[in-house]
């Protein structure tokens, strides 16, 4: 197995792997050892490895070679650039031969150019319109923008008066058992505790005769009985 040709120019029968360097009739179906050995130097590397010193070798020479002809040129190359270097010498530049263009035409009357000059005059306008439609998307935009985040601070703020109601139901519902506890307690113990004490004053500010000794006292204590009941009663008494 040689370097420098290609496979159609090969005189070996059989291919061989590149891996193991074995001969095999075909590639596809040949068992590899995967044991590298190099066809060239009988080394541990694939055959195609930029390792091998038979590859370097090879491609130094080639690059010489290489290097030789292009600093030889050939003598049909030179002979065709000494033509050319001849030719352009020869060339005399003649304004004759490149004559005018000719001038442009203004077409001031032509029905296409005045349709093309109203088809860009309603473009400009259409252009115009979508710019302030742009514009006004932008501006809808940053309102809706707005609009949420104040509806997102209107719904913190109905969370935190939802809140502050429930703990004023709870704060309400414990001072109407305070209230409701106090009423129990006066119209069960101090009331029948006063109506008792009004009957002992009555009865020591009469004389032996039954007689109020002092007619103002008596009148006060009777007021307040009438108070007393009414307020027992539920109803106003003032």
């Amino acid at each position: 197995m040689a370097l420098g040709h290609f496979k159609r120019q090969c005189n070996q029968i059989y291919g061989t792997c590149k891996t193991c360097g074995e001969q095999c009739a075909d590639r596809k179906i040949h068992n590899c050892s995967q044991i590298e050995k190099c066809v060239h130097c009988q080394q541990n590397h694939k055959s195609n490895s930029l390792k091998s010193p038979v590859g370097k070798s090879f491609r130094i020479e080639l690059t010489k070679k290489l290097l030789n002809l292009n600093n030889h040129p050939t003598t049909s190359s030179s002979s065709y650039n000494n033509n050319n270097n001849n030719n352009i010498r020869k060339y005399i530049y003649d304004i004759s031969n490149f004559p005018p263009l000719p001038t442009a035409q203004v077409l001031t009357n032509n029905p296409m150019m005045i349709k093309l000059d109203d088809l860009m005059t309603k473009m400009s306008e259409i252009k115009d319109q979508i710019s302030n439609a742009a514009l006004k998307h932008e501006k809808f935009e940053q309102f809706i923008l707005e609009k949420n985040q104040n509806d997102k601070r209107i719904e913190e703020h109905l969370d935190t008066v939802t809140k502050n109601t429930v703990a004023l139901k709870k704060d309400v519902v414990q001072h109407s058992l305070l209230v409701e506890r106090h009423e129990n307690l006066f119209m069960k113990v101090l009331l029948p505790i006063f109506e008792d004490l009004f009957t002992v004053i009555c009865t020591q500010n009469q004389d032996k005769k039954g007689n109020p000794l002092d007619a103002d006292l008596k009148y006060k204590l009777e007021r307040y009985r009438v108070q007393m009941k009414k307020a027992s009663e539920g109803k106003l008494f003032f």
